[in-house]
Order: structure tokens, then sequence, then C-alpha cells
């Protein structure tokens, strides 16, 4: 049930690419998807939510509808799994947190997470293709 998005091939900083770079990095990221079963994204998310009128242009190009999040969880950057708990309980109704499924703490910190959005009315959403924004599923 959930939406495969597009995050670029080798996570480079795309600012700083020139306009053929980036669509080698979003073109080369959508085909991957596609011929992994995933089908087209229609979502993308930058790398460190960089992005600028050339990012932008390509993503167009692609139908892409950027996504970036109002709050960063820091769990890449190693915070507890009090830190990013308390850092989603800043969240409010149709916002967008940066989480990754790879860290321990992220993982550990979701029991609590999913109380504390409860706590607050709020739940778990996907994030709209049209808007970029977060809806409740």
């Amino acid at each position: 049930g959930m939406w495969i998005g597009n995050h670029s091939y080798t996570h480079p900083h795309l600012t700083q690419q020139s306009q053929a770079q980036v669509d080698s990095e979003i073109s080369r990221t959508q085909q991957a998807i596609a011929n992994a079963g995933g089908g087209t994204p229609k979502l993308f998310r930058p790398p460190y939510g960089e992005t600028n009128a050339t990012v932008q242009s390509v993503e167009a190009k692609y139908g892409l509808t950027q996504i970036i999040w109002d709050v960063d969880s820091q769990d890449w950057n190693g915070a507890s799994t009090d830190a990013i708990v308390q850092a989603n309980a800043r969240l409010g109704n149709g916002q967008i947190i940066l989480m990754h499924e790879w860290s321990a703490n992220t993982l550990a910190a979701i029991p609590r997470i999913a109380q504390t959005l409860a706590n607050k009315g709020l739940c778990a959403g996907r994030i709209s293709p049209q808007t970029g924004r977060a809806v409740a599923p």
C-alpha cells in the first residue's frame, strides 16, 4: 500500500549539478523503479531537501511532485529514540517529517510516535501526488 517515490540515483547535491546530470539522476531512477515493478513514481524528494529552478524543471519534465519536509527527525544524524519521538510531537495536521527506515532508533520510536499522533487526533498519512502534502489515508 506504500507509494514509491524518486529520491535520485546516487543521492548527489542536485543543486550543484548541470541540468543533464539532474535529468540523468531522475530518469535513471524512474526507469529502475519501473523495471523493478514499482510503477512510475509521481513523487520526488530531492536529496538533502536541496532544490532550485533546474531541479524543479527536470521534475516537471517527468511529471513529478516535489516533497519537502516540515520537521527533520535528525535520525540520519544519530538522534536518540526519545529525540525522534519529540520531533514527531511537533507535527501538525498535514505536515511531513523526514525519517529513514534504516535507523534502529526510528524503528524503535514508531509505537510511541503512533500513540503521540493518536493523542493529538492525527494519523500517519500519505503524500498527495497532486499537492506534495500529507493527507489522511
